[in-house]
């Protein structure tokens, strides 16, 4: 990392121009290589890759606003609410001419509680205005792809003739390649992501609250000019076996493990995963040093796989799980250890393609491509350890995203 995150005169920093006319061109390559003429898009994520737009999280609503991408058109149409809209104009300047308005054209959203007929009406008029713009661009005839929909929508756009198809499997293959200033991104989400730990190592104490451990790092994290925090992992002691997707007002007592992960910190609308576990106040004890560097082995296991070349079904098959016998407490298994592991696709979006699964096609890993890897591995009645790390595919291997020291198991709170 050559530079921080603030644009500055006496260097070129990311290149954001660069990255949007990248994008959309990397979308317009895939609707050449599926034959699709235009697509309407719904997915958040996909929103914000081909348009740049900033988008509360509300409009996760699927289907709520869209996109309408005319292939080799440049920049899609977006559709707005009013005041977003305003900002919108404002702000993306690249979008000029193509917003789609709800005061002035048809509300291709959810339309609560409405009788079907007056439903129906609404859908069919907006389907005609996509229609019409599909036709200024001479791709009426086309296939038109569509991410998700509803029954009125998919009704509407079939009375006007249009060709629809699955409108999935196309965008995931754009988004799987990184480009460097897509990598620069994640590693930005990742910088963001270390001052929440940076916050958790120099203030957490025993005594503290698992809501305490949460709302130190949110602050460090947002200070640091992240985006948003998709969600939490704040677990310790009892609480760790197995771990829970939440906080809690649990205090926190001196020699327990203390798992923390804020899930998917998003910097420019990349992110990552990571997760790390400390112990409070006092030395590890046996059973949690073993338990962690089995974590650890996993992870060391994982970076020897992944390099270009491999496929995905390759990784599937390989992927590593820990097995007994264990390397130092000869009797772990009789604790009832269990585990769970967990290796997705990262960047604009969680879970992204390609996945690692016999049933999902073969596909040879490339540089740029980036994966979250997550072990979770815990005794029954006990405690439990979790470790995550985003890695890049490069040249000749892995890069690992998340710098915060996983090695050893870390002590904090003294």
């Amino acid at each position: 990392m050559l530079h921080g995150k603030m644009a500055v005169d006496w260097h070129p920093g990311i290149d954001f121009d660069k990255l949007r006319r990248d994008r959309v061109a990397r979308a317009n390559e895939m609707m050449h290589k599926y034959d699709i003429g235009a697509a309407i898009i719904y997915s958040w994520d996909s929103r914000r890759y081909l348009s740049s737009v900033w988008n509360h999280p509300y409009s996760r609503h699927i289907p709520f606003y869209y996109a309408l991408l005319i292939r080799d058109a440049g920049f899609p149409y977006i559709h707005v609410a009013k005041l977003d809209g305003l900002q919108v104009a404002r702000d993306c300047p690249w979008l000029e001419g193509r917003l789609i308005e709800d005061w002035e054209h048809g509300v291709s959203r959810v339309n609560h509680m409405l009788p079907d007929a007056d439903a129906e009406k609404l859908w069919r008029r907006n389907a005609q205005e996509i229609k019409g713009i599909l036709k200024e661009h001479g791709v009426e005839n086309e296939r038109v792809s569509l991410d998700w929909a509803g029954p009125n929508l998919m009704r509407a756009l079939d009375a006007e003739g249009l060709k629809v198809v699955d409108g999935n499997p196309w965008m995931l293959e754009a988004r799987m390649i990184k480009t460097d200033e897509e990598i620069a991104l994640l590693k930005m989400a990742a910088i963001c992501n270390e001052a929440g730990y940076s916050a958790v190592v120099e203030k957490v104490r025993p005594g503290w609250r698992e809501n305490d451990v949460q709302a130190v790092m949110a602050e460090a994290i947002y200070r640091s000019g992240a985006d948003y925090i998709e969600g939490w992992v704040i677990n310790s002691g009892e609480r760790t076996s197995p771990r829970c997707f939440n906080s809690s007002d649990r205090v926190i007592r001196p020699g327990e493990i203390l798992i923390a992960e804020a899930c998917h910190v998003t910097f420019c609308g990349y992110k990552v995963c990571y997760d790390r576990t400390f112990v409070v106040g006092s030395k590890p004890t046996k059973l949690q040093t073993e338990l962690y560097s089995v974590a650890v082995d996993t992870h060391h296991k994982l970076m020897d796989l992944l390099k270009p070349g491999v496929t995905t079904h390759d990784v599937a098959r390989l992927k590593p799980r820990p097995t007994p016998p264990f390397r130092n407490l000869e009797d772990l298994n009789n604790y009832r250890s269990q585990w769970l592991n967990h290796l997705g696709g990262m960047g604009i979006a969680w879970f992204e393609a390609p996945y690692i699964n016999l049933k999902e096609p073969e596909i040879v890993l490339q540089k740029n491509m980036v994966f979250a890897y997550h072990i979770n591995f815990w005794v029954e009645g006990a405690e439990g350890v979790a470790i995550e790390n985003s890695y890049r595919i490069t040249d000749t291997g892995v890069e690992n995203l998340c710098k915060w020291p996983y090695e050893e198991l870390q002590v904090i709170g003294f």
